[in-house]
């Protein structure tokens, strides 16, 4: 089977530790409760990058999956375990100011409707009236999904669906993202840079809270070292990421709720 992406098998960070540097970001971007809030302003634009890495590799992941449907319903799986999860922190435990987001704050919900919508585009059929009707399809679930009802779905679509289709051809992936994040931060920056008597810090503090999203483009000198391969210990680890995921924002949010 061809690489998913090519030309890029001589770069230095295998899968593995490409996981484990967005995990790492991941926790820099929910430690709000403990750190400085222009210390969260930097963590949140630098990790812009996490959602849409995850998104990448889910992509890949459909690329060379030996069942679409298992990995399907795995996503689907660990969304609703963690939903119920959060509901149930927000139950018995959380404090209403520390409580989490029941779809807000679970990025499998996310990635499970990314990965339905590849999986429709790419669909394989010969038939070309169902190819055509699929793809009709994919754009609908791209279009109502991009609405900001799961957590990041209006910027994590829209790379899936541009990764899909530009895998064979960096450069083009590249520029496609560049359009979407030029695309984004016209949309977010007026009404970022639109705040009364502003400061240098007021304005970077309205930037990384409201018009952040543009710097998921930050993923594009991140990709530049990932090369592509499964790691050595690649088996123990695979579920590491959807275990990671909701431990570590539970920890956070009881600690925080607790402190």
């Amino acid at each position: 089977m061809r690489q998913f992406t090519p030309n890029i098998s001589s770069k230095a960070m295998n899968r593995d530790i490409f996981k484990i540097v967005l995990m790492l970001l991941m926790v820099l971007d929910h430690i709000t409760f403990f750190i400085s809030p222009y210390l969260a302003d930097f963590f949140h634009i630098i990790t812009r990058v996490v959602a849409v890495g995850f998104a990448y590799l889910v992509v890949e992941g459909l690329h060379y999956t030996h069942s679409r449907k298992d990995y399907l319903i795995r996503l689907c799986g660990w969304g609703l375990f963690m939903a119920v999860g959060n509901f149930l922190m927000n139950l018995f435990v959380l404090r209403k100011q520390f409580a989490m987001s029941i779809i807000g704050d679970n990025i499998f919900l996310t990635l499970a409707l990314g990965a339905a919508m590849i999986w429709l585009w790419d669909n394989q059929q010969s038939n070309g009236k169902k190819n055509r009707n699929l793809k009709i399809l994919s754009i609908i679930i791209l279009v109502l999904g991009s609405l900001p009802i799961l957590e990041g779905s209006f910027i994590i679509l829209p790379v899936m669906l541009i990764t899909q289709l530009t895998h064979n051809d960096v450069k083009k992936r590249n520029l496609w993202y560049l359009g979407l994040a030029i695309l984004m931060a016209a949309i977010e920056l007026p009404m970022a840079l639109s705040i009364p008597n502003p400061t240098p810090l007021m304005i970077f503090d309205s930037i990384a809270m409201n018009a952040s999203d543009m710097f998921f483009i930050l993923i594009i000198p991140l990709l530049h070292f990932y090369n592509g391969k499964v790691g050595q210990y690649s088996s123990q680890l695979k579920y590491l990421f959807y275990a990671f995921y909701p431990l570590h924002l539970w920890v956070i949010h009881l600690i925080a709720n607790f402190q």
